[in-house]
């Protein structure tokens, strides 16, 4: 009779043990990477009440190949940052890195390099903007989006230039159609982007050869997500993807007339 009750004893503790095992597995299993976005087109965009955009290609193609579930949702830039910084969101596929950032965000290797240029009307007064120095657009009326930068030494300069301020990218390249504004500095993807996407500005705008600068932007990945355990695969299957053309091709499809 002893030996009954420890042998059934042993069968409901080995029940109890495969029952959690596969409750913890299946939980694992079930876990969905969350994804934090900001309006950011063609990067990040919503249509037809669903994220799209460059950016989410590239999510979709690197968790698919980690055999990982995620979702993306868009919040304003600063929150959005927030929400990686108490983790919350795991992570976010396009950021320019800096040192504040990098408190509280691991980084993989650069996904995209963006040129930032010159833009200005091509049926304008000005038949170009182009600079050796940026102190060389000092005489011009510069517009600017609010809240952004444009690199430390184009910012210090835009402090001593007659510079309007408005609230988008797409504001700023109607200002330049209008002639409100003599030039524009925009990042060249985001530009060619906004052209696609209104056919009114296709062909209307040139832009400088030489660029004011040159971002690098990363995938970043909350400290306190799970994620970040999985940085050296992550950037293994970034390389590839650049390697297949991928990326390229994925920037081509959104810019591209």
């Amino acid at each position: 009779m002893f030996s009954l009750k420890k042998k059934f004893l042993y069968l409901s503790a080995s029940l109890v043990f495969i029952l959690a095992f596969s409750a913890a597995l299946g939980a694992r299993e079930a876990t969905v990477v969350k994804l934090a976005a900001f309006d950011y087109p063609p990067f990040y965009y919503d249509k037809d009440n669903r994220v799209q955009g460059i950016a989410v290609d590239l999510v979709d193609a690197l968790f698919s190949r980690m055999n990982m579930k995620h979702e993306i949702r868009i919040y304003p830039l600063k929150r959005a940052l927030e929400n990686l910084k108490t983790g919350k969101n795991d992570g976010i596929m396009i950021l320019i890195k800096t040192p504040e950032r990098e408190q509280s965000l691991i980084y993989t290797s650069p996904v995209l390099t963006v040129r930032g240029v010159l833009w200005w009307a091509a049926d304008g007064k000005r038949s170009g903007l182009e600079f050796e120095r940026l102190e060389d657009l000092t005489p011009f009326r510069i517009g600017v989006t609010r809240g952004y930068s444009y690199g430390i030494e184009l910012d210090n300069i835009l402090k001593n230039m007659t510079v309007d301020v408005v609230g988008s990218d797409l504001l700023n390249f109607k200002k330049l159609l209008w002639h409100r504004i003599d030039a524009f500095p925009c990042n060249e993807i985001v530009a060619k982007g906004l052209f696609k996407s209104n056919k009114a500005f296709q062909g209307k705008f040139i832009h400088s050869k030489n660029a004011f600068i040159e971002w690098k932007l990363h995938m970043a990945i909350s400290k306190k997500s799970d994620l970040a355990d999985k940085i050296n695969d992550i950037n293994t299957i970034i390389d590839d993807l650049k390697k297949e053309g991928f990326i390229n091709n994925t920037v081509k499809k959104y810019i591209e007339e």
